[in-house]
């Protein structure tokens, strides 16, 4: 991305701001407090991943640095006229905590995206002698890529051909793709699986923050809502979700099979036929109890949650043959094979029974003739990565593109549906922090092996889980939040002893997915007045578990946080009662997804459903929808094996 001199002055300006140079005090890391964001060449990392993210927010960034440049602007949020790369350090914190706090949602949101940019791209980052200084001054050592033992997933490259044809064209290669795929070519079907993603496997994994988050992840990692109070973090990649997820396997709740056979008028979700679906999906991916090694992020849970008498259980994961040494890597892809993804279990399943992958590839839309799809239309990038039109003519085609991208294929294809991009579910997560007085590691070992769902059913089936998040630095660096740089590099200081836990909350809210001029999609997501309670409610759980745990600080990620310290002597309650009257706002505090859910849901007829309960696109012959975007609700558990069991159901209903 190129920048005007002013852009790259002011961008300069907010990451020396937000990362200076300091002059360190006695219990201050020299290596750390001492080291700026020119030292580390932040903003260059910067302005590369901008020509990651969304054009809008890409656009809206840029706005923002010039206002920084602006007179007016800049007297309105300072005492000064004078541009912000002319103002002091002080000045330059006292502007940035003005615009945390606005009353202004967009300066919020500017504000927001300043932030995650500049802390994500100098805590990540490792490979140069500065910034290896500043990650073991803050006690991580980036893991070497161990030699890799996973399988390569072959891909096929396409010559000077415009046209391919086969008998089905799958759209994407995770847990939905990936599924159909296999069926379907075991039965012996002619397939052709297209992604979108990055086409890295096995050795190609680089385990490495910042290099997998940009090559693995939607938008380089830094996807989100427009308005940015949401974080997305959303596989793009070969097996899509299933290559960078945290392995957590969970069946489809009971309660919620049957809510959404109500809901839905499909009845097959409380048969004996879908029980057979999710049972052979957990036997497929190796999925037990048997390599969830409790680490001490998944242990804090644990303790915490016995000592108050809450229920909790180990988490069964896809895992069969892990390294643990190196499983707090495996959101950067598994270079062992251990992880049992979609891609090294159904894909490699798909490809020996024949079918191809092709990749990358960006399905633009569907091709259809009298009310039937004849192929999809695409750009294929080559080796060189130069792009180029092609169709692939196929008589079905399968869309597994995920809850954002599949109803924007349906949408650029001409399909009119009031449900099309509706009923979006995200699961809405927070996440609180607790200090410990012994290492905890939180990026080292299995990543989730505990849950606590003491209160997964508050209120008719709606309710909260507590995990754990194996967050690395940069992860870490963009959730704590930031008063003031000291403060903010203080507490990085501390990050080897902190267990993060998520609030993993089943909402009943949707969003939705939108589009713009160009078809693109982006999503919108508002907090619901029954959210809000349980995502409150879960914080004030999650400070009881870490006080029970033994934590000596707690704090939440809200813009101004909350903090309670065991030294202070102030009940834990009473820090609970201030969560419940803290902001829920948006960025106010931060919200994370890793799920979206339900934008091309499942019913009985078209006045209620895009796609019917076989998967099939009401009006359009020979178009089935096989992913998350089916789900009539919200699932409330990390929906992977639900997906792929949905996946099979519909490629079982496709055989023939």
């Amino acid at each position: 991305m190129n920048l005007t001199h002013r852009e790259t002055e002011a961008l300069d300006a907010l990451c020396d701001t937000f990362v200076p140079s300091l002059a360190f005090e006695k219990d201050e890391d020299p290596a750390l407090f001492s080291m700026s964001a020119a030292d580390l060449g932040v903003s260059g990392r910067v302005m590369q991943a901008l020509d990651m993210i969304e054009a809008a927010k890409r656009d809206s960034f840029r706005f923002f640095l010039r206002l920084l440049g602006n007179p007016l602007f800049m007297a309105s949020v300072s005492r000064s006229a004078s541009r912000f790369s002319q103002l002091s350090q002080a000045q330059r914190e006292r502007v940035l905590q003005r615009l945390a706090r606005s009353a202004v949602p967009q300066l919020r949101t500017a504000y927001q995206g300043a932030r995650s940019l500049a802390m994500l791209h100098t805590y990540a980052a490792n490979g140069t002698p500065e910034s290896d200084a500043l990650l073991s001054a803050i006690g991580y050592e980036p893991e070497l890529n161990p030699k890799s033992t996973a399988p390569h997933i072959p891909i096929s490259k396409i010559g000077d051909e415009s046209k391919i044809e086969c008998e089905v064209c799958v759209v994407g290669s995770g847990a939905a793709g990936s599924v159909v795929a296999a069926e379907l070519a075991a039965s012996g079907h002619d397939v052709v699986v297209v992604e979108a993603g990055g086409i890295w496997s096995a050795s190609e994994f680089d385990q490495h923050e910042l290099t997998g988050m940009h090559q693995l992840f939607r938008e380089g990692g830094l996807a989100g809502t427009r308005d940015l109070s949401m974080s997305l973090l959303a596989g793009a990649s070969i097996g899509g979700g299933t290559t960078v997820n945290w392995q957590s396997c969970f069946r489809t709740p009971d309660d919620v099979r049957e809510e959404w056979a109500d809901l839905s008028g499909c009845s097959f979700f409380t048969a004996d036929s879908f029980s057979e679906c999710l049972d052979a999906v957990w036997r497929r991916i190796g999925a037990s109890t048997d390599e969830s090694e409790i680490n001490e992020n998944n242990d804090a849970i644990c303790r915490g949650a016995q000592s108050l008498g809450y229920r909790w259980s180990v988490i069964s994961r896809n895992s069969l043959g892990c390294n643990t040494a190196q499983c707090g890597n495996c959101m950067f892809g598994c270079r062992i094979g251990g992880k049992q993804s979609a891609a090294t279990t159904y894909l490699l399943d798909a490809i020996r029974s024949g079918a191809r992958v092709v990749a990358p590839f960006m399905v633009t839309k569907l091709v259809e003739s009298k009310g039937k799809v004849t192929g999809v239309e695409g750009n294929y990038a080559d080796p060189q990565g130069e792009r180029r039109p092609v169709r692939i003519v196929a008589p079905r085609v399968v869309l597994a593109a995920g809850g954002l991208e599949t109803p924007a294929i349906l949408f650029r294809s001409g399909l009119k549906s009031l449900h099309l991009g509706q009923h979006l579910f995200v699961h809405p997560t927070v996440a609180l922090m607790g200090f410990y007085q012994t290492p905890i590691e939180s990026w080292k070992g299995p990543p989730q092996t505990a849950v606590c769902d003491e209160f997964s059913n508050i209120s008719e089936g709606y309710g909260y889980r507590i995990e754990a998040a194996p967050a690395h630095p940069g992860l870490l660096s963009v959730g704590i939040p930031w008063a003031n740089a000291r403060d903010h590099r203080r507490e990085m200081q501390r990050i080897k002893s902190v267990a993060p836990s998520i609030v993993l909350t089943r909402d009943s809210n949707p969003g939705r997915v939108r589009f713009d001029k160009s078809g693109q999609p982006y999503f919108e997501y508002r907090l619901g007045s029954e959210e809000k309670k349980l995502i409150k409610h879960g914080m004030a759980t999650v400070a009881r578990i870490h006080h029970a745990a033994g934590a000596d600080r707690i704090i939440t990620l809200h813009t101004t946080r909350l903090v309670w310290e065991r030294e202070s002597g102030v009940p834990i309650e009473k820090f609970c009662r201030e969560i419940a009257s803290a902001p829920t706002s948006p960025n106010r505090l931060p919200l994370f997804s890793a799920h979206q859910l339900g934008t091309c849901r499942m019913g009985s007829d078209r006045a209620s459903a895009v796609c019917d309960e076989h998967g099939a696109v009401f009006g359009l012959s020979g178009a089935y929808v096989a992913d998350a975007s089916l789900f009539p609700a919200s699932s409330g558990v990390n929906p992977m094996i639900t997906i792929m069991a949905l996946a099979l159901k519909v490629a079982k209903g496709m055989r023939h």
